[in-house]
């Protein structure tokens, strides 16, 4: 079944990152949220309320909605993102990191053979870690929760290790009915221009068939 992970976490109080995620993704529009408990009721929440856009149909007219997950885990507030899109996105990372001190984003796709690092602090990135098909590289010195840790691996134990030595808590171990708040965002990127951008650049890739972003499981 494999194994799929996208999180962000800041040291804040949860409802700081909600409030601060439409400033730092501004093409996402918060258009509804509910209070659940636990990630069995976020799944399904998720599950109900999303609506995809692809390349074939979304547009400015006919946005797609994303969902994310957010819940305070000690000093961390933590929003889980199925896409892993915002998740990845450096310039976000960098505006949370201006506003909270700090920022880290945990990414990992075991079905593609992918794990992913970022720590962003004060606005810049200071550490990078990533790792593809076992080829391991990284930018940035190695921090001190990263003690015991392999320089020639990064992986699934690698991403637990290093989720534990900055005290989060792993998805599974999470209590049942942890409080969660779910978020419902309309996309505003506009894929139909995208579409006609790529047409521009490569025409055959008119002829190919619109891909769905993948959807997810939290283990």
């Amino acid at each position: 079944m494999g194994m799929h992970l996208g999180i962000v976490a800041v040291k804040a109080e949860v409802g700081q990152l909600v409030a601060a995620f439409a400033a730092c993704w501004p093409r996402h529009e918060p258009t509804a949220r509910a209070s659940l408990a636990g990630l069995e009721a976020l799944d399904a929440w998720m599950r109900a309320t999303q609506r995809q856009a692809t390349a074939a149909a979304g547009s400015a007219d006919n946005p797609g909605i994303d969902t994310f997950g957010f819940w305070q885990d000690g000093e961390w507030a933590v929003m889980f993102d199925p896409s892993y899109v915002q998740a990845s996105d450096p310039r976000a990372l960098a505006a949370l990191s201006e506003r909270f001190g700090l920022a880290l984003s945990f990414i990992l796709e075991t079905s593609g053979g992918c794990a992913f690092f970022d720590a962003f602090e004060q606005g810049r990135r200071v550490r990078r870690i990533q790792s593809i098909d076992g080829a391991v590289a990284s930018e940035g010195e190695r921090l001190a929760q990263e003690a015991g840790l392999p320089a020639a691996s990064y992986y699934v134990d690698e991403t637990e290790q290093l989720q534990r030595a900055f005290g989060l808590t792993l998805l599974e171990q999470l209590p049942a009915d942890h409080p969660v708040i779910g978020t419902a965002c309309i996309d505003r990127t506009d894929y139909g221009a995208l579409k006609k951008i790529r047409q521009a650049r490569a025409p055959d890739a008119a002829a190919a068939p619109a891909r769905k972003r993948s959807w997810w499981r939290f283990w």
